[in-house]
C-alpha cells in the first residue's frame, strides 16, 4: 500500500495543526529519545526499543502535522514521509528504517520478542537523529 492508498482509505487525512501541536511532538520525541537511553541495560534492551520508537513515531508526527495531514496509521505515516520528502535522503532514510523499526516494535510489544543490545543502540541513535532533523525541518518551515 502507498501513501495515496491511505489517503484514499482515510488513513491519512488533510488536516489544520497548530505550531503549538507542532512543537508539542517535537517534545515528545525528544523527551522519549532522553529516555531510552536512560533505561538502556542488560534486562530493558526492549523497553529502550519501545521507547526509541515512540520517539521516531513523533518526530514523523511533526513532520506530517506540517504537511497539512494527520494519521491513522503507523505505516501510513512513514510512506508518506518517503514520499514526500523525496529530496530529503536522510529524512528518506529514517521513514524507511523506521518500517522496519515498526514491525519490530510490534514483534516486541505484542508477540513478547526481546531486542538486542545492538538493535536497541542503533534505534536509539536513530531516534535522536530524527529528532534533530524533524526539529531543524519544523523550525525552518
Amino acid at each position: 500500500m502507498k501513501y495515496k492508498d491511505c489517503i484514499e482509505k482515510a488513513l491519512l487525512k488533510k488536516a489544520r495543526v497548530s505550531n503549538e501541536e507542532i512543537e508539542n511532538q517535537i517534545k515528545i520525541a525528544e523527551n522519549y529519545a532522553r529516555k531510552a537511553e536512560i533505561v538502556f541495560g542488560k534486562d530493558t534492551y526492549d523497553v529502550s526499543f519501545l521507547t526509541a520508537y515512540i520517539s521516531i513515531f513523533h518526530s514523523a508526527r511533526a513532520l506530517l502535522f506540517v504537511s497539512g495531514y494527520k494519521e491513522r496509521s503507523h505505516f501510513c505515516l512513514f510512506e508518506f514521509l518517503i514520499a514526500k520528502f523525496k529530496d530529503n535522503s536522510e529524512i528518506i532514510r529514517l521513514a524507511q528504517i523506521s518500517q522496519n523499526y515498526r514491525e519490530t516494535r510490534h514483534l516486541i510489544q505484542y508477540e513478547g520478542e526481546l531486542s538486542s543490545d545492538s538493535a536497541a543502540k542503533e534505534i536509539i541513535s536513530d531516534a535522536k537523529t530524527f529528532v534533530k532533523l524533524a526539529k531543524k525541518y519544523v523550525r525552518k518551515v
